[in-house]
């Protein structure tokens, strides 16, 4: 019976793939009902320049035909009307997209600061430990104690 040691797998080269990272995006979009998808989409539509472009054209096509066919002569109330409905319902929309970025950048901010939390302290524990290692081998560690006690005075001071 060969007993070969078993080499443990490579770590993922993809930093994305570590436990401690979350993927804030498909955690929020899980979060979201149907209904704020459908406003997210709606309000991320609405900010682009084809929307622009699409209103434009609109007006531009209705206001010249609306006089020729007399549909809806000057000062073409039923353009206004429609528009300001459509107006009245984006306000809304709108709202709950921008309700949901906001949310977004909220637990985006809440998840960096735990992971630059969890950096500072393992780079905490890796100069303690460095400084363990160069003390067993005999090298004078007093200037990096100092060092490091500078860094740490200057980083408290507001």
């Amino acid at each position: 019976m060969n007993a070969s040691p078993t080499v443990p797998a490579a770590a993922p080269s993809d930093v994305t793939e570590h436990p401690l990272v979350h993927d804030v995006n498909q955690e929020h979009s899980d979060s979201l009902s149907p209904v704020e998808k459908f406003c997210k989409k709606v309000a991320d539509s609405t900010g682009a320049p084809l929307a622009l472009g699409i209103a434009i054209l609109f007006q531009a096509i209705w206001i010249p035909l609306g006089i020729i066919t007399k549909f809806d002569p000057f000062p073409f109330t039923l353009l206004l009307t429609f528009s300001n409905v459509v107006q009245l319902i984006l306000i809304f929309i709108l709202a709950v997209g921008q309700r949901q970025s906001s949310a977004h950048a909220e637990l985006r901010a809440e998840h960096d600061h735990d992971s630059i939390s969890r950096l500072l302290y393992h780079q905490e524990l890796q100069e303690r430990i460095l400084i363990q290692i160069a003390s067993r081998v005999e090298c004078d560690v007093e200037d990096i104690k100092k060092m490091v006690a500078q860094l740490a005075s200057q980083d408290a001071a507001p």
